[in-house]
């Protein structure tokens, strides 16, 4: 009792010591993270201003999120190598350049579909310098005891995004328009995001010039994706001069296991859905009667909501199983459908709607990503993941398109809302049915 008593203390301790190591990195990841949702949260309210500039309709305008997502079906892989290689920092600072810029330049639009193609197509170079792999490598490398929450506030940022976004961007339009708005969203992010991130997201990686695949010493990180065995091909001895690689499977091994599959298949689910409505969900409201501000209010309740439920699902996650939770995350938002299906008229309709759509959209990542941990370690995590969103990015590639279409073909949402619900269960089921992971990959291999 006593010897059980002392362990979970010391676990508390360690739990502790990370935190206070490492706060300042969660926090310029959360951060820097929230760059990531510029174009999901932030092009609903330019939907109808696009439309009426240049008579497009809304499958037009929802194409260049779906080119955006397309280029990660081939890149996110690549992406994830590289991170393995170089580092999160150096990666994360070109993102936010890039993805910022992007997202201003979307306000030259000329009204040809050529162009708004090219210019999506260059803010998905941003999108993939900017994704959750870049930041939560870093995390996970430095968290283990406390990883969920860790985790959890690292990916903050996109629901703060959510939160701040579609409020900035209805107001910003009313006032200068939607040309300046795009222009101005891009300046304010940027100057935002980019000094937390260069004085407090470093890694170990920019930190070391020594490599770090082979030897025995003490823990380290990767500069490769874990595609070979074996040591270093000239270890010194004992391992001095070069850090021991982290454990986990190399990228080969990870691939074959049933809890790569079933993360391929849950993330694809999820990522439909939350590309979906993040890009719809202003538009969507707006079409129940309420006005543009009004929308926008609702959808904030989004980020609130997120970030809410982000840090509680962290907390659990250190605590219960992640396939579980993860299960409960992805039948919420068949609620919320149900909700606006068949839920009475009104505002507190649609804002209990939104708060199921927000708190899926705050913890399910972060689900996905701490299973990845714990199932393939850190030695090939940003290739397994990257892998993983591989997946996702094709479902994110069609969501958009396919809400648009339902819409104009339609004239409104319902059938979308009942895809959403069929996508929703399929990956609900996926999740209930992955078991625990075989090993513990805990960062001193324990």
């Amino acid at each position: 009792m006593e010897s059980g008593e002392n362990a979970k203390s010391g676990e508390n301790a360690t739990a502790l010591s990370e935190w206070r190591a490492h706060w300042p990195l969660t926090l310029a990841a959360m951060v820097g993270f929230s760059t990531m949702g510029l174009q999901s949260y932030g092009i609903g309210p330019f939907v109808p201003h696009l439309e009426k500039a240049f008579g497009w309709n809304r499958t037009d305008v929802m194409m260049g999120v779906s080119i955006s997502n397309a280029v990660g079906i081939f890149m996110n892989l690549a992406v994830g190598l590289i991170i393995d290689r170089f580092g999160p920092r150096r990666v994360a600072l070109s993102g936010l350049f890039i993805k910022t810029a992007a997202f201003a330049l979307l306000g030259t639009a000329t009204g040809t579909l050529l162009n708004w193609s090219l210019l999506w197509l260059v803010l998905a170079a941003g999108l993939l310098t900017v994704q959750s792999t870049v930041w939560t490598a870093a995390v996970a490398a430095k968290f283990d005891r406390s990883r969920g929450m860790a985790m959890a506030v690292a990916l903050s940022g996109t629901p703060l995004t959510a939160m701040i976004l579609p409020p900035l961007a209805v107001w910003l339009i009313g006032e200068y328009g939607w040309r300046h708005a795009f222009m101005g969203i891009g300046a304010i992010w940027l100057a935002f995001t980019l000094p937390v991130v260069f004085l407090f997201f470093h890694d170990s990686w920019s930190k070391s010039p020594l490599p770090f695949r082979g030897g025995a010493g003490g823990g380290g990180y990767p500069d490769s994706a874990g595609l070979g065995e074996g040591p270093h091909p000239n270890p010194s001895p004992e391992g001095e001069g070069h850090r021991a690689a982290p454990p986990g499977l190399t990228f080969r091994e990870g691939i074959g296991t049933p809890a790569f599959t079933r993360l391929f298949i849950s993330y694809g689910c999820f990522s439909f859905y939350s590309m979906t409505i993040a890009t719809n969900i202003v538009p969507l409201l707006a079409e129940t009667g309420i006005s543009q501000m009004e929308a926008a209010g609702i959808a904030s309740l989004m980020g609130i909501v997120g970030i809410i439920a982000r840090l509680s699902v962290g907390f659990l996650l250190d605590r219960f199983p992640g396939n579980v939770i993860g299960t409960v995350t992805q039948l919420g938002p068949v609620v919320g459908c149900l909700l606006l299906l068949y839920g009475p008229p009104g505002a507190l309709t649609l804002s209990i709607a939104t708060l199921f759509f927000g708190a899926a959209l705050g913890a399910e990542i972060d689900v996905a990503i701490y299973l990845a941990t714990r199932h393939f370690g850190l030695k090939s995590f940003a290739a397994l993941f990257g892998a993983i969103i591989g997946c996702g990015a094709v479902a994110a590639t069609a969501g958009p398109y396919v809400a648009g279409r339902l819409h104009d073909t339609f004239g409104n949402y319902d059938a979308l809302l009942w895809v959403m619900i069929v996508i929703l269960t399929v990956g609900a089921l996926t999740m209930a049915t992955m078991k625990r992971p075989m090993r513990d990959w805990g960062i001193g291999g324990h």
